[in-house]
């Protein structure tokens, strides 16, 4: 009997991880492509040469490592909607196993199956299991670093350092955001080093050699991608920076470096105190930085840069409600995911609509040219300066996704309206008609329509970020 019951939490992870399995591939190809999935199949179908640049150019802080991988992966499976969400399928379950797995190092079988039970169901989780873009791969990289620093730590050998150290650099590889992980775990080592424990700790910090020596070699391209979040990010969409008291974004500073100290040289140590220590360090301090850095300099809080954040808090609750009451823990590890199950088909949003508006272009003409705004998304109604950002328009690549039509593709100065609105009337009134794809609000894109008195702009869809018109010549 007793062996049976030891075996219990494994069956009933087993059970959560099928049941996940199916709900994480259910209807992967029914809604279409977003944008930024649509650069995800875009740059995975392009020589390995030219995924490493696309980073830089188009889509900055997303390093080359899950394009790559998604390279290699659609050359088997194809270039589809379903082939291209299958992989973040498999990094979701991945996480899923890892939930576990970290579980079980730090704490026990059961806080293992209560964290897994309340992350595999969670609307977020869904949402990143359907999402063909890189958020999946860094929550379970960034779990797997958390696992095999923590294992390291605890049973050093050089063996682990070096395993930890590839996957660190993984986690860069992955993305931008992973450096804010890895200062996490700085961050715990250093916290080790005020308690006295550096003998404990020399193959992990062997481990974070690794993987600094492993990215030294992509980091002139990891500082290109900087500069051009920080040109770019001024004016895209992010936002620009708040106008806070100066006294705030110095308080909020103080503040958060005061949070960040006492987690390295304020905390109590103990086995079972370092366990949350560490768990809430990586919980607290990736978010913490990101909002202290969008009160003193500008908007750069998004919630999937720290998704990995959201996976620890799970495990943080879970261990934290066995401290109150085993009872509570397990009520709620169950009545948690019940509630996101009858809350998830409620969850969805809104399907994208390249699919109608490629067959309204193809349904129009083959002359009819197509524009699309180049520069940096803005929220605020398109920047005023000129800059280098999506040169060939960014609403292009999930354009063309859809669309295989002979139509031009042309794409006019996003932050010039001026010449974005002569070049439209020319090409329109040369092919008869045309239509503009945009993603400005209506008042900035007023002064980039053609002249109302010559031509007809209909709009045909007002979306999120997304507008479609259609323009005639008057008389035609």
């Amino acid at each position: 009997m007793a062996d049976k019951k030891s075996h219990r939490p494994f069956e009933i992870f087993a059970a959560i991880f099928v049941v996940a399995g199916f709900i994480y591939s259910f209807h992967l190809g029914t809604d279409a492509l977003g944008a930024s999935e649509a650069y995800s199949a875009w740059a995975a179908a392009k020589p390995i040469g030219a995924i490493v640049r696309t980073p830089v150019l188009h889509d900055p802080g997303k390093q080359v490592f899950y394009y790559l991988v998604l390279h290699y992966y659609t050359r088997i499976f194809g270039l589809s909607e379903v082939s291209l969400r299958s992989m973040s399928v498999v990094f979701s379950l991945a996480t899923l196993l890892l939930v576990f797995a970290l579980g079980c190092e730090m704490f026990d079988d059961n806080t293992a199956l209560a964290a897994s039970a309340i992350w595999a169901f969670n609307p977020l989780a869904v949402a990143f299991a359907h999402t063909a873009r890189m958020y999946p791969m860094l929550i379970a990289v960034s779990l797997g670093y958390f696992l095999t620093l923590w294992r390291v730590r605890e049973h050093p050998s050089v063996g682990r350092a070096v395993l930890c150290g590839v996957v660190g650099a993984a986690l860069l590889y992955t993305h931008l955001g992973g450096v804010l992980f890895v200062a996490a775990g700085v961050a715990m080592l250093a916290r080790d080093e005020f308690r006295g424990q550096r003998k404990r700790n020399a193959m992990a910090w062997l481990a974070m050699a690794i993987t600094i020596a492993l990215f030294a070699p992509y980091a002139p391209i990891a500082r290109a991608q900087s500069q051009t979040l920080i040109a770019g990010h001024w004016l895209d969409w992010i936002g620009k920076g708040h106008e806070y008291p100066l006294a705030v974004k110095v308080g909020f500073s103080l503040a958060a470096a005061a949070v960040a100290l006492w987690f390295v040289v304020g905390t109590r140590g103990s086995d079972r105190n370092d366990r949350f220590v560490w768990l809430a360090a990586w919980t607290v301090l990736p978010g913490l930085a990101l909002a202290a850095g969008a009160i003193a300099i500008r908007p750069m809080f998004n919630l999937r840069y720290v998704a990995p954040s959201t996976v620890t808090l799970a495990l943080l609750f879970a261990a934290a409600a066995a401290l109150v009451s085993i009872k509570w823990r397990n009520l709620l590890a169950a009545g948690l995911p019940l509630a996101c199950l009858i809350v998830l088909p409620f969850d969805r949003t809104p399907a994208q609509p390249w699919r109608e508006l490629a067959a309204q272009v193809d349904a129009g003409g083959a002359s009819f040219p197509v524009f699309f705004e180049s520069g940096f998304v803005s929220t605020e109604g398109g920047p005023s300066v000129a800059n280098d950002g999506f040169p060939f328009g960014y609403y292009l690549i999930p354009f063309n996704y859809y669309f295989r039509g002979d139509n031009p593709r042309i794409a006019i100065p996003g932050y010039d309206p001026a010449s974005a609105r002569m070049t439209i009337e020319q090409r329109v009134s040369s092919a008869g008609g045309g239509w503009l794809v945009s993603w400005k609000y209506r008042d900035a894109l007023s002064s980039e329509l053609p002249d109302p008195q010559r031509f007809s702009v209909v709009e045909n869809l007002d979306g999120d970020h997304l507008r479609f018109y259609r323009i005639t010549p008057i008389g035609k």
